[in-house]
């Protein structure tokens, strides 16, 4: 079965809320497909959790955020989710290498990348120079497949 829409589906549900808490269960309602299935089909997919694809997003955009706004680090980490600015930081060095006043300093180029078919955003930075390479959402969303339910 080619799971194309239901990545495409996700993809484009978690960029539209990313400054949002991702509600699961407004997943479930607008993929039609259940959270168990959503989560094994993403995984097999694009070879990440969903959960951490969210991570990244959020901390990708986030990242947009500081070179892009004056904003107190404090009040991106909010608008993004997190309860502090500690657990922010400590979840953006982990993405990127970076503490988010290290990266705003340092103002690194932000490429964009392709998230799934037809979808966009900011690429996660990384200090260790792979600056988003590997963010694409779906390794081939059109080619995941499973083998029964092939044409032969």
């Amino acid at each position: 079965m080619n799971h194309y829409i239901l990545i495409w589906s996700v993809c484009t549900f978690v960029e539209s809320r990313v400054r949002q808490e991702i509600d699961m269960d407004e997943l479930v309602r607008h993929t039609g497909f259940s959270l168990a299935h959503i989560r094994d089909v993403f995984r097999t997919c694009t070879g990440k959790p969903l959960s951490r694809y969210i991570q990244e997003r959020k901390i990708a955009n986030a990242a947009q955020e500081l070179l892009d706004t004056d904003w107190q680090v404090m009040d991106i980490a909010i608008r993004y989710g997190y309860s502090g600015r500690t657990v922010f930081s400590r979840a953006f060095l982990r993405h990127t290498g970076y503490t988010p006043s290290q990266f705003r300093a340092e103002a690194p180029v932000l490429s964009r990348v392709r998230l799934c078919a037809g979808v966009f955003g900011a690429a996660l930075p990384d200090r260790r120079g792979d600056a988003g390479g590997n963010q694409t959402a779906a390794k081939d969303a059109g080619d995941c497949r499973t083998t029964a339910e092939d044409p032969p």
